[in-house]
């Protein structure tokens, strides 16, 4: 009984040497579901994204007295082929404040980003930057506003 056993485990574990032999791993990855616009391969089909374009990504709000606030609004139109949206809008510093369109801006149509400035705890040049986060190309696009804070 006990060589039966031990011819058994054998067998076994030559049908799992067998069976683990023949086996193909297959370590490749589909790529069908992905789609990288960026790639350098040439596309026939332009992907339908979104798309910036803004009146102007850079403000001077010029020579300011410690402790003003100031807005300026950004404002952008939808050259892509779907819906644009803005998930996040961060703000260099502390000192600044945003507002944007929520809802999804259709291609075609317009939308807005506004930041608020408070000088209070600044001095000097100030150069920030807001960092605009959406289902783009590239997904950031940075905008910038300088000014120049003098003491009262």
């Amino acid at each position: 009984m006990h060589r039966f056993n031990i011819q058994f485990i054998y067998i076994l574990l030559l049908f799992f040497v067998v069976i683990s032999c023949s086996r193909k791993d297959n370590n490749e990855i589909s790529t069908d579901l992905i789609h990288i616009p960026a790639t350098a391969e040439i596309s026939k089909k332009e992907p339908a994204m979104p798309k910036f374009e803004f009146e102007r990504i850079e403000h001077n709000f010029g020579t300011l007295k410690q402790g003003e606030q100031v807005s300026f609004t950004y404002k952008f139109k939808n050259i892509g082929k779907a819906n644009l949206i803005i998930s996040t809008v961060v703000p260099g510093c502390g000192c600044t404040v945003a507002q944007f369109t929520k809802t999804p801006v259709k291609p075609g149509d317009s939308g807005f980003i506004t930041v608020r400035l408070n000088t209070e705890n600044n001095k000097g040049l100030l150069r920030k930057q807001v960092a605009v986060q959406a289902n783009t190309y590239p997904a950031e696009t940075k905008l910038w506003f300088t000014a120049n804070v003098e003491l009262p």
